[in-house]
């Protein structure tokens, strides 16, 4: 992982650092460091002590729950929307799950007793991170009942989807069998939807690359649980950016 110094960070991209008032995001923004993550980087394990937190801005996250075999499954997608770990905004100091870097790109990172004692002072960062981890709450609450109740195109269409929203482009850099290991299935289940939704002309691929080409009839296919925890996370970053305003006044 690259870096480059705190003083060439600017301008927040990250939706969470957005919603700070500029007096915050003018203290916060001299302890972040602007960082490259290339595809499959590490970030941590389960119970990994946690060093520093995330904040995406180009890039994306996967978080896996870790089994005893060593078989890792997602449970959310963490983009340009909210940061990694959530579990420091919760008093942890340590992670349940694995992040990984689903997506190369670039993000913010700060240390974890920076932002820590940044969080105590009770501004804006505290209610914008605490939002933040409702939201985190639901999306993994949601995928557990989509896992269990949803069938496999359902399932991809929601992953593609939630992808799709923590980036600005309709193209996706990912392998059936990176798609199939972030869902936990088998590669031919993937491939299989996959030709159907081409043939239904919702996608165009090729290996390693999908493209979504009707985002209306896509989402039509996924199932109830997208639409779900996309409007809450939608209402909470409303929530924060109205504060913001409010405040600015």
């Amino acid at each position: 992982m690259c870096s480059m110094a705190s003083y060439a960070v600017s301008t927040p991209q990250n939706m969470l650092l957005a919603a700070l008032p500029a007096a915050e995001w003018g203290r916060v923004r001299r302890n972040l460091k602007r960082v490259f993550m290339p595809f499959g980087d590490l970030l941590y394990e389960p119970a990994m002590p946690v060093s520093h937190i995330y904040f995406p801005t180009t890039s994306v996250i996967a978080i896996s729950c870790v089994m005893t075999d060593g078989h890792a499954d997602a449970v959310t997608l963490i983009g340009h929307e909210g940061c990694a770990s959530v579990e420091v905004c919760l008093g942890g100091d340590s992670a349940p799950c694995r992040a990984t870097v689903l997506s190369e790109g670039w993000g913010y990172q700060i240390k974890r007793d920076l932002l820590n004692r940044e969080y105590g002072q009770g501004g804006s960062m505290q209610g914008v991170l605490l939002r933040f981890a409702q939201s985190y709450i639901t999306q993994v609450a949601q995928t557990s009942v989509c896992n269990r109740h949803h069938s496999i195109d359902q399932q991809l269409c929601r992953w593609l989807l939630m992808l799709l929203d923590c980036q600005s482009s309709n193209d996706l850099a990912l392998t059936h069998e990176h798609i199939a290991e972030l869902m936990g299935v088998r590669r031919e289940s993937v491939t299989e939807v996959a030709i159907r939704l081409q043939i239904a002309g919702s996608i165009r691929y090729s290996r390693g690359h999908i493209s979504v080409v009707e985002r209306t009839g896509f989402e039509a296919r996924a199932c109830v649980c997208y639409g779900i925890a996309k409007r809450e996370t939608d209402r909470l970053l409303e929530i924060s950016q109205r504060h913001t305003s409010m405040a600015a006044a």
